[in-house]
């Protein structure tokens, strides 16, 4: 080789390598201004929803991405960090938090997902997270303990719901006392909500809320001179009053107590039918092989409702326990869209999530009237997830409305001990 060659070839091979090392240099810088913590708002009705995002640098130089809950921390499905734009998917509600890096300490942009009435977009933005310093006495009032809501606009067992809330003993330097809890609805808890107690021109304001991809919750009330409570709860365009009092027994507004009053099949004398189609387009019902004679949990649930994902693990839990002795659990699940497509892929999405082993089935959408329509033996439905309980005889022995998640604690190990009780029933049934 010549001279000159080797000369040109050294100068192409110095200059791939400087490609390289900036080309690494450029992806660690992309991502490094963004690790660490970022507190998102969100403008609701009822004042702002507050969250956080944990950014983290894999070993690769990728981005790992949590939303954070006060303590309740939710994996992104995928985070990427290109030309300043922030993309955080959560495919199992099939939604996206876009963000735009405007200064080194702001991010502004929206989150998105799909529901029944087209893509909403909702503005977001965010800086980074300062976590409260100091310490110094509170002498205010509690929201520590349970109470009872009150909501004047609902109607029937939703106007009464429980709350539970846990309250710091001392305030920060700046005089807010950290405060968490859950609002506990017949239809499904609220999730762990969090924020602050605080006290300006002689009254006692709390401040509380929550965004999970699908909830965008505030709660924002003053305690009462009498100790009652009195506020609002707002999403994005909603807003609903509420007072509260604290609760003379634990037995008030329960939700497990209600959740068996809620749903009820017209004839309990007939067999109950159900029908949908499998991932691979088959369409099954009550009467199909794998069905037929069965002690047989129906779930109807939806992709897109955060306590199903709760409920999810624990009826697989029941399944793995007692399919030996012929229980078999079959999710009927009702989506956003009428696009089957679509709706199948976000259905195996939340198989994956959990590791769903029972059938699920594409049984409709969440339009009005779906319900009655596909399962017309069914009255007073109103809670996404519902578990019907049924014999080997193909009747009807118990129907739990709702689900106590996680959040609630104790009253999430008392639902789980009464599915396990009903799939029991279920189980020593006769034909």
């Amino acid at each position: 080789m010549s001279f000159a060659l080797q000369v040109r070839w050294s100068g192409l091979i110095l200059a791939f390598l400087i490609f390289l090392s900036a080309h690494g240099l450029s992806a660690q810088m992309n991502v490094q201004p963004l690790v660490g913590q970022w507190h998102g708002v969100i403008q609701g009705k009822a004042g702002e929803v507050h969250f956080i995002v944990d950014l983290e640098k894999q070993a690769d130089g990728s981005l790992k991405a949590t939303l954070v809950n006060g303590t309740d921390r939710q994996p992104f499905s995928s985070a990427a960090f290109q030309d300043r734009l922030l993309t955080l998917r959560m495919d199992y509600y099939d939604g996206q938090l876009t963000l735009r890096m405007v200064a080194p300490d702001k991010l502004e942009g929206e989150w998105s997902r799909q529901t029944s009435k087209g893509v909403v977009h909702v503005p977001v933005s965010a800086d980074p997270h300062k976590t409260p310093t100091g310490i110094q006495p509170w002498s205010g009032p509690s929201l520590t303990g349970d109470w009872v809501f009150t909501w004047p606009e609902e109607q029937g067992a939703e106007r009464t719901t429980l709350a539970n809330f846990k309250q710091a003993p001392e305030a920060d330097a700046d005089g807010n006392v950290a405060v968490s809890g859950i609002i506990e609805p017949v239809s499904g808890d609220t999730g762990l909500l969090h924020g602050i107690v605080f006290s300006a021109n002689g009254v006692t304001h709390f401040h509380l809320s929550r965004f999970d991809g699908i909830h965008i919750i505030a709660l924002d009330g003053d305690f009462q001179p009498d100790g009652t409570l009195r506020g609002q709860q707002g999403g994005v365009k909603s807003l609903e009053p509420f007072t509260a009092e604290r609760a003379k027994d634990k037995a008030t507004a329960d939700p497990n107590a209600l959740a068996e009053t809620l749903t009820k099949v017209k004839d309990p004398q007939q067999p109950f039918g159900f029908s949908g189609i499998d991932q691979s387009g088959k369409a099954l019902n009550q009467s199909s092989p794998e069905f037929a004679g069965k002690p047989v949990i129906v779930d109807i649930f939806g992709t897109w409702c955060p306590n199903c994902h709760d409920e999810a693990p624990v009826l697989e839990k029941l399944y793995q326990k007692y399919h030996d002795q012929g229980l078999q659990i079959v999710g009927l699940a009702y989506e956003y869209t009428d696009d089957q497509q679509r709706s199948l892929q976000q259905i195996g999405i939340y198989r994956a999530k959990f590791g769903l082993t029972f059938p699920l089935l594409l049984s409709g959408t969440t339009d009005a009237g779906q319900i009655a329509k596909t399962l017309p033996q069914l009255e007073g439905f109103g809670a996404y997830p519902t578990s019907i309980f049924i014999d080997r005889s193909g009747h009807v022995r118990a129907i739990l409305a709702g689900f106590t998640g996680p959040s609630t604690g104790e009253k999430f190990q008392e639902v789980q001990q009464r599915m396990d009780q009903l799939a029991q029933e279920i189980v020593g049934s006769s034909k």
